[in-house]
């Protein structure tokens, strides 16, 4: 993202609430970038197919993006938390 920097990365739910809540609180802009962990490479779930068959549990990550001049104080606000 353009001018934004990663502060923050979770895959818990709960978690990904939380640093919203605090992030708005502090009127601190931020975007989420969700992606799916379990997404794997096309060739390694050929290779595996059925072994992975069973296992549909989503499981998602959610990276947590503000404008580079925030980053300082987003990162200082959340270790705080």
């Amino acid at each position: 993202m353009f001018g934004k920097e990663k502060v923050f990365t979770t895959t818990d739910i709960e978690q990904k609430n939380k640093i919203e809540d605090i992030l708005s609180e502090h009127h601190i802009e931020y975007r989420i970038r969700m992606k799916d962990v379990n997404q794997m490479h096309p060739f390694h779930t050929a290779l595996m197919g059925s072994m992975l068959a069973g296992d549909h549990k989503p499981r998602y990550a959610w990276d947590f993006y503000v404008d580079s001049q925030n980053q300082e104080l987003a990162r200082q606000i959340l270790s705080s938390e």
